[in-house]
């Protein structure tokens, strides 16, 4: 059994619990996908005590019927309320059952949320068989706590990228980053992607204020923001505000239209306070999009003395557009990035990623229940 959210909404541990799904069920598991968010019925679903109620009852009616067919259970585990809802009633009740409970522990919070709420956490923890986690960042604060666990990394799936269609005629991969045409205004200027929900963590606006400062340089320059969440109206509302043009919200969008985004974009911009290993880094990797992320969470782990990536700190817009300018005049660097990043995309396959996924769920080589 896989635990984990499904998409809507489109995120990380969506992509990854879908992606984990079929990628067993390709090697002949029998794998039930269990949504921590099912769909509700669309008026209940706008009722937000009433929402969480409905579907916490539902999560555990589904959890609890598929539970006598399965020999193993994966929880994708992130931190704070879901924690606390999901992954502490999955892992409670695997373990009465009898079953194998595999805690894959994602959340880029997890320092504060340890040093918060650690007495009532650890406990559950404990309760797991193996604890997983995609990065060093997350084994460190593990090993910081009492716990053993073992790096799975992240999947990244590419096949969808290399038959997607662009999103306009001028972009060709390859040719990036550089200083193409605007569809709008007809000048020229590099195409800037941001793909992060419009959530506090990942402080989309200081994305949107580095690309104020870079359209002053390149007034032909683009934005385009894809995702949604709780700040999509207040950041609108600052564009507007600001009279800043060519930033477009192309909203939630389907993770295997993404990569219409990647082909189109000259960089990709990851702004986030708070992160651990985002699979839109490794999208942009696979596809070769240039980086400029800030330095948070396992970022720094995944890309080395900045050899895949440009970084920068958490909020410093004016570094991040000094980046971005960087890397439209200097197009060679641009290529040493991506070339390093394409190489690190080899960690991320199911090829790599099966053998150490395997070992965890059945530590003695047994088979498939």
């Amino acid at each position: 059994m896989i635990v984990g959210p499904v998409p809507p909404p489109y995120g990380g541990m969506a992509v990854q619990a879908q992606a984990l799904a079929a990628l067993l069920g390709k090697e002949g598991v029998d794998v039930a996908l269990v949504p921590t968010n099912p769909a509700l019925w669309k008026p209940l679903g706008q009722v937000k005590g009433l929402r969480t109620l409905a579907q916490g009852i539902l999560f555990l009616g589904r959890f609890c019927a598929r539970l006598q067919r399965v020999g193993v259970i994966h929880i994708l585990a992130a931190s704070y309320l879901y924690f606390f809802l999901r992954v502490f009633p999955a892992v409670l009740l695997g373990r009465l059952s009898g079953r194998r409970v595999i805690v894959n522990y994602r959340g880029g919070a997890a320092p504060v949320f340890f040093s918060s709420w650690g007495a009532l956490v650890r406990p559950v923890l404990r309760l797991a068989h193996a604890i997983t986690v995609p990065s060093r960042f997350l084994e460190r604060v593990m090993v910081e706590h009492g716990f053993d666990a073992r790096i799975v990394p992240n999947l990244v799936t590419t096949d969808y990228l290399a038959s997607a269609p662009s999103v306009d005629d001028q972009s060709k991969p390859g040719v990036r980053p550089g200083l193409r045409a605007n569809r709008t205004s007809g000048r020229a200027g590099p195409r800037l992607l941001v793909t992060r929900n419009l959530e506090p963590m990942y402080n989309v606006k200081m994305a949107l204020e580095a690309f104020g400062v870079v359209k002053e340089r390149h007034p032909g320059a683009r934005l385009d923001i894809v995702g949604s969440g709780a700040q999509e109206a207040e950041l609108k509302r600052w564009v507007a505000e600001k009279g800043l043009e060519d930033v477009f919200f192309a909203g939630a969008v389907p993770n295997e239209e993404i990569a219409r985004f990647l082909q189109a974009a000259d960089i990709l911009l990851n702004p986030s306070n708070v992160d651990n290993m985002p699979i839109s880094l490794l999208e942009a990797f696979a596809f070769g999009v240039p980086v400029i992320s800030t330095r948070v969470g396992g970022i720094p782990d995944l890309v080395g003395e900045e050899k895949a990536a440009l970084l920068v700190e958490p909020g410093d817009y004016l570094r991040m557009a000094e980046k971005i300018s960087e890397l439209v005049k200097e197009p060679e660097k641009a290529k040493r990035l991506t070339a390093h990043a394409k190489d690190l995309c080899k960690d991320f396959t199911w090829d790599s990623v099966r053998s150490r996924l395997l070992e965890v769920y059945y530590p003695a080589g047994g088979k498939v229940a």
